[in-house]
């Protein structure tokens, strides 16, 4: 993006004759060429949160900025409700007041106090998918006081969406990653279009689908290209300059080819499988057609049949412009120890000028003075339960000015400058040499030599590790390992999650004329009204089923994932109080299952207690072990805070290492300072993130005013059969499981012939 931007850039320059220099900035920029930078900055700096808080770290930063007249934050709804728009809301709160005074008719840099004369820094943020704009531009301006204004394209951009169905809805998969069966449906489009890109959710998925493509037409060799971001940086760089110049036929991708990229020949895009959100999918669909009066045409390839349901979501949503917000983080106090550190490994810093900057910001303007005395107790002292060990006693006072002294200590913290937090990579290259790309350690873990993985289109067999470095060779094997990365699976937005219940609720009263989706699905929803029942927006459906592996309860609020997965353990446990039960769980976007070796008891008496608001927070600590997952994402903050070192470049710490690590000061926080920030940190974010605990309670009260429907199928419905099929995943083989599902699949489909026969009696 950064690359795409500065050439578009240096373009316009050209054209008016300017003698501008344009240059970029990131963890890709050569050492020179930062040099360079140090000596004479460039008229335009392309720069990452990350970089921007490492020029902070650099000794006499304040006269760097001493030109610097305005600050573009581009795509900023990517970086607003992350840590990453908490560094830039910092960033901007000291650049903005970085102030020097006049001596000897000389301008003098005074880090860290008021000076005498005032700058005045334009502040721009620049979005075209996001739905709280206003609450998006008081974040971004909190720390200057300044409303500002917004500045709006009347431009009324059209966005061609056109759904690929199977031929028979009735065979087509009803679960899993199974799209790839509809490959050769792609290639009419990619060979009428001079370009098309075509987003996968996932890396490991891109890999399928890049070789089944392959597989389908051999004759795109050379022409279609894989892109995602464990792949070699030369080779994207390779794809992306081709892109531009047309060279490329099409491009399977991630969200790594998302953002603002302008590749003009793209004339046509492919989403597979669902994108879980409108504005990711508008976001992908302005990738073809970009310019103000081209059509940009994207296509819905759905993996399996129920998709179409969120495909005919997709387009009411998009027609409203019911796009999702993005709510900005709060009392961040990890990323907040990291900046403080970061101020003083540079000039240093006085506390009373920097809180009163940090007080600016729409992130910590509820930071009280008693959490800001304790964090600067911790970086000074090592806090309440740290104070006996040196390595946490990182910051010296002199003269009132808060610094670093120690060498190492700032080399260290300089090197991890940061806010994204991934479990260790390992370079991946040839044993003649080449580099191929990055994979997790987890997975490389999990390897035997001799074991064939794809990554980057490639089979390579595994050799060794050496120097946290797989090294693989060439295979000619046909069947390989398909990577998986963690983080893989996006819950559903909220946003396209009411706009699928209300597209439920249209095939729920036999209003589906207008949608060429559900009037596909229509044979699927006959069959879930034959053995169960088809819920309108204002239901909730609960299917209580009995098959040889024991008593299922599917319901389904159609509300996301992360949600559901919550919302099991605590229906779980208030389902336990009333009897001694114990149960399995399976989840999808769509709903859960609760599976047990006895009869659950739910029914008309106590489902609404079940399902009810009261008491949530309690219940959920409860019912799921959130101190285990809080200890799980302190890692991250633990990591982001300093408490704990990754390791030198090349020889970063193992995953496992880092956790270890990260767990000790948990237990020790709990035991001796049970007030701790980051321990409370945690906590919430669990809640916030894994749980999305605003969201369950919103999901609870709905289904309070809602009419709730229990039915008892003979068999498993066509909605289940997606849950079911995830929660034998665990426990079945790839081909095992595939048996099973067709199967299941044969069994139901017998059940919708007899029903189209009667019907047609």
């Amino acid at each position: 993006m950064a690359k795409d931007i500065g050439r578009a850039m240096e373009e316009v320059i050209d054209e008016l004759g300017m003698q501008w220099k344009v240059a970029i900035r990131n963890g890709d920029t050569s050492t020179a060429d930062r040099t360079k930078q140090k000596a004479q900055m460039p008229e335009v700096l392309i720069i990452t949160p990350e970089s921007l808080h490492l020029l902070l770290a650099q000794k006499n930063y304040p006269s760097i900025f001493s030109s610097l007249k305005i600050i573009a934050v581009d795509e900023w709804h990517e970086l607003l409700g992350s840590k990453r728009g908490v560094q830039v809301e910092l960033a901007i709160s000291r650049v903005v007041n970085c102030e020097w005074s006049m001596v000897n008719g000389e301008k003098e840099v005074v880090s860290g106090e008021w000076g005498v004369e005032k700058r005045q820094v334009l502040v721009w943020g620049i979005s075209a998918t996001i739905g709280n704009l206003e609450e998006a531009k008081e974040v971004l301006l909190s720390s200057i006081k300044q409303k500002g204004i917004t500045i709006t394209a009347d431009i009324n951009k059209k966005i061609k969406v056109e759904s690929i169905f199977p031929d028979e809805i009735e065979k087509y998969p009803w679960a899993g990653h199974l799209g790839i069966k509809l490959a050769h449906k792609l290639i009419p489009i990619i060979q009428q279009s001079k370009t098309t890109l075509i987003f996968i959710n996932t890396r490991g998925m891109s890999e399928l689908w890049y070789q089944a493509l392959l597989n389908v037409c051999p004759e795109l060799a050379g022409s279609i290209a894989l892109h995602h971001g464990s792949i070699d940086r030369e080779l994207r760089t390779w794809i992306e300059d081709n892109l531009h110049t047309g060279n490329l036929k099409a491009v399977v991708c991630t969200a790594s080819l998302d953002l603002g990229v302008d590749f003009r020949p793209v004339e046509s895009v492919i989403q597979v499988g669902s994108p879980k959100g409108v504005a990711r999918f508008l976001q992908r669909a302005g990738r073809s057609g970009h310019s103000p009066d081209a059509v940009s045409k994207i296509y819905f390839l759905p993996t399996h049949s129920l998709e179409l349901m969120e495909a005919a979501a997709l387009k009411a949503a998009m027609q409203e412009k019911l796009i999702e917000s993005r709510h900005p983080m709060l009392l961040c106090y990890d990323v907040l120890l990291q900046y403080l550190n970061t101020l003083a490994i540079s000039d240093g810093f006085i506390p009373e000028v920097i809180y009163k900057e940090v007080k600016a910001t729409f992130c910590y303007k509820e930071l009280t003075k008693e959490e800001w005395n304790k964090l600067l107790f911790f970086i000074t002292k090592g806090g309440e339960a740290l104070g006996q060990y040196d390595d946490f006693k990182k910051v010296e006072i002199e003269d009132g000015v808060y610094k670093i002294l120690s060498r190492k200590v700032a080399m260290r913290h300089r090197l991890h400058i940061g806010t994204i937090v991934s479990d260790s990579m390992l370079k991946v290259k040839f044993i003649s040499g080449a580099y191929i790309g990055v994979i997790e350690e987890y997975f490389i873990s999990r390897l035997e030599p001799g074991d064939v993985f794809t990554l980057a289109g490639k089979n390579l067999e595994f050799v060794l590790i050496k120097d946290m470095t797989a090294l693989v060779k060439k295979s000619a094997a046909k069947k390989s390992k398909v990577p998986s990365w963690n983080g893989g699976r996006m819950p559903l937005s909220a946003n396209l999650g009411k706009k699928l219940r209300e597209t439920l609720n249209q095939a729920a009263v036999s209003v589906v004329s207008g949608s060429k989706e559900l009037k596909a699905l229509l044979p699927i929803f006959d069959l879930q009204k034959t053995l169960s029942q088809l819920p309108k927006e204002n239901e909730l459906l609960i299917e209580q089923i009995e098959t040889k592996d024991g008593f299922h309860l599917f319901v389904y609020p159609f509300e996301g994932r992360l949600v559901h997965e919550a919302m099991a353990a605590i229906l779980a446990y208030r389902i336990s109080r009333i009897t001694p039960i114990s149960f399995s769980f399976a989840m999808n976007d769509y709903g859960f299952e609760l599976l047990s070796d006895q009869p659950i008891p739910v029914d008309d008496r106590n489902v609404y207690e079940l399902f009810s608001p009261s008491d949530l927070l309690n219940d959920i600590q409860r019912s799921v072990n959130s101190t285990e997952m809080a200890k799980r994402k302190f890692r991250d903050v633990a990591v982001i805070g300093g408490l704990v070192f990754q390791g030198m470049p090349g020889e970063k710490k193992k995953a496992r290492h880092l956790q270890s690590s990260a767990s000790l000061l948990f237990n020790v926080f709990s035991e001796y300072d049970a007030n701790n920030l980051l321990l409370r940190q945690a906590y919430q974010e669990v809640l916030d993130q894994q749980m999305e605990e605003v969201r369950l309670r919103d999901m609870l009260e709905r289904i309070q005013q809602s009419t709730i429907v229990i039915t008892f199928p003979q068999q498993l419905t066509p909605f289940c059969f997606p849950i079911k099929v995830d929660s034998m995943r665990e426990d079945l083989s790839s081909e095992k499981l595939e048996d099973r599902v067709k199967k299941m699949q044969q069994q139901l489909q017998a059940e919708l012939f007899t029903l189209n026969l009667n019907t047609a009696e």
